[in-house]
């Protein structure tokens, strides 16, 4: 009401946007957003997860997102890493119904149910936008404890390949899935293998 006329809009990538601030009213404004915890600059970095309500608040979920996406983001709180890192969409879905739009994220996470319990399929190489692309599962399901380990060997991966500022996609693109799935799985064979039993 002080700031933006009444209005807050919200993205589809689950940021809210402030429309019409006043040049003059936006260092006030961001000082009262940042005393709510509402100012964390990370919007394009690893810890901005498009994440549905899961199985926590969803009937149709087959797991929990919430949980998953908070565990990753305080695997990856520093800041000043997650700039380094650069530009990573990270999605999580609860269900097949990809409220979250994991199938077109850069590192995609989608819960599913295996006899009774949740596990988490891991996907990349997808991207939206004029470059829209779904990604490919890397491997076997894998439980929600082991998630954030699971994208800090992706992350790993990526650092160690990466030239110069190069964006994680296009390192994606340019080696392929097998470093990230050897990483991940200990051996290409083992993940290509297991994918067939999610």
């Amino acid at each position: 009401d002080q700031y933006s006329l009444g209005e807050l809009r919200a993205s589809h990538e689950q940021n809210l946007i402030l429309a019409d601030v006043k040049l003059s009213e936006l260092f006030a404004l961001w000082q009262k957003a940042n005393a709510a915890a509402l100012a964390t600059p990370n919007t394009g970095l690893i810890t901005d997860i498009i994440c549905c309500p899961g199985g926590d608040l969803c009937s149709l979920a087959k797991a929990r997102s919430v949980p998953v996406a908070h565990a990753v983001q305080k695997r990856f709180d520093d800041i000043d890493y997650q700039l380094d890192l650069g530009e990573i969409d990270l999605n999580i879905s609860g269900c097949m119904n990809s409220c979250s739009h994991h199938h077109v994220a850069h590192l995609g996470i989608l819960g599913v149910e295996k006899e009774g319990a949740e596990w988490y399929q891991i996907s990349l190489g997808g991207a939206q936008g004029n470059e829209a692309a779904i990604g490919t599962v890397i491997g076997r399901a894998v439980p929600a404890p082991e998630v954030p380990d699971v994208v800090e060997q992706i992350i790993r991966v990526f650092v160690e390949h990466r030239e110069g500022d190069e964006r994680f996609i296009d390192v994606v693109h340019r080696i392929g899935l097998d470093p990230f799935r050897a990483r991940v799985y200990g051996s290409v064979g083992a993940a290509n293998e297991e994918v067939k039993n999610v």
